[in-house]
């Protein structure tokens, strides 16, 4: 039966409209209504304290569901609904290739904890001896949410007169930039291009 009323509903609807949205609508609400109407029956019966809450078990894996598959990656991901047309046209990519760069300057030396994204196989030295450090590289990022760019380093320079700073720099657009002083200074860029 449930079946037939999501068939029905889906052909008044027309096709534009996503099967298992209306039928977890529909199960939302029949077995909700269902479930009301048994805990309207008297208790004493045998069938119906069971009965009520299986239906309105259903009924909320029915609207979990729901909130799951539609509601949650709109409003998280900011996605569109499910079969509508946001796929990109065709031949267009979802990734794009980034120039970033990476600068730490000051006095002495760093100690590099972190630089991320890096291309695969590089890796960013732990040291750096002496500044000014640069790093260039071009990275692959999704073309809507190019995701986030980190550089943590601490300042090598012996005494309370350590300066350090560093600046992340994608697309020529600066996206993060820190700077410390004293000793053990530590710096922290983290940013998301626009």
């Amino acid at each position: 039966m449930l079946a037939g009323v999501v068939a029905a509903v889906a052909v008044v609807l027309g096709a534009g409209f996503d099967l298992v949205l209306i039928g977890l609508i529909v199960a939302f609400l029949l077995f909700g209504a269902l479930g009301l109407v048994l805990r309207l029956l008297p208790g004493s019966l045998p069938f119906v304290p069971a009965a009520s809450r299986l239906l309105s078990f259903v009924s909320l894996a029915a609207l979990a569901g729901l909130l799951y598959l539609y509601a949650y990656p709109a409003i998280t991901h900011n996605t569109t609904w499910p079969g509508t047309s946001s796929a990109p046209r065709p031949g267009a990519s979802l990734t794009r290739q980034a120039s970033v760069v990476y600068t730490l300057t000051g006095s002495g030396g760093a100690e590099i904890s972190a630089e991320s994204p890096l291309p695969s196989g590089e890796v960013a030295p732990a040291m750096v001896e002496a500044l000014p450090y640069e790093h260039s590289a071009s990275v692959t990022v999704n073309r809507r949410t190019p995701g986030l760019f980190t550089l943590v380093a601490s300042s090598l320079a012996a005494g309370d007169d350590g300066q350090l700073a560093c600046t992340i720099t994608v697309d020529g657009v600066v996206v993060a930039h820190d700077e410390a002083s004293g000793a053990h200074a530590t710096v922290f860029c983290s940013g998301k291009p626009q």
